[in-house]
């Protein structure tokens, strides 16, 4: 699997049928678009990320009545209904890769307000191991993760996750996945 940019991330998590919370894609201006999925998925908290290259501008808690008004500057951007809805459920976030070796590269947080960007710049678990390594029994439901990324043949892709205590997402599952990366 070969995955360049963010938009061919959105395409593969898609194509795969990935948990993920509700998200659409925007372009500059797409007003009447935007106001259709708030009223199509209502939530407290959205999140709104900048897609036109990696690190762009992220919002990850910006409340219904101001997401027209923080749109703006943006020319291709997504909005999601927001993790921060979810904090108190929030067990893990960050991401990880299993290659297909059995090598393991884990950067996570147990901090339920964290943001995968978050957990990248303060982990509560940065491990470059293997599949083996006994200090993986630290990382809360490491089995469910493994799990996920054979099931759906994850191998060898950096996985941008979140899991959860309950089940979320347009698939009712525990995890969440917000991006999928190989070549970017």
């Amino acid at each position: 699997m070969i995955i360049k940019n963010k938009l061919e991330s959105i395409k593969k998590i898609s194509e795969l049928g990935l948990n993920k919370f509700p998200e659409q894609l925007f372009k500059a201006k797409e007003y009447e678009k935007v106001k259709k999925f708030l009223t199509c998925y209502p939530a407290k908290y959205y999140a709104i990320r900048d897609k036109t290259k990696a690190g762009g501008i992220f919002k990850l808690k910006v409340e219904e009545k101001d997401v027209l008004k923080e749109i703006s500057g943006y020319s291709l951007f997504t909005i999601n209904v927001s993790s921060a809805n979810y904090v108190k459920n929030q067990i893990l976030v960050g991401e990880i890769e299993i290659l297909s070796n059995g090598d393991v590269y884990a950067i996570l947080s147990v901090d339920p307000t964290a943001s995968v960007r978050d957990a990248l710049k303060n982990p509560t678990f940065n491990y470059k191991t293997d599949i083996f390594d006994k200090k993986l029994n630290h990382i809360p439901y490491f089995d469910l993760i493994y799990e996920y990324i054979v099931n759906y043949n994850l191998q060898n892709v950096i996985v941008e996750f979140a899991l959860f205590d309950t089940d979320v997402g347009i698939n009712k599952e525990k995890i969440i996945v917000y991006e999928l990366r190989t070549h970017y």
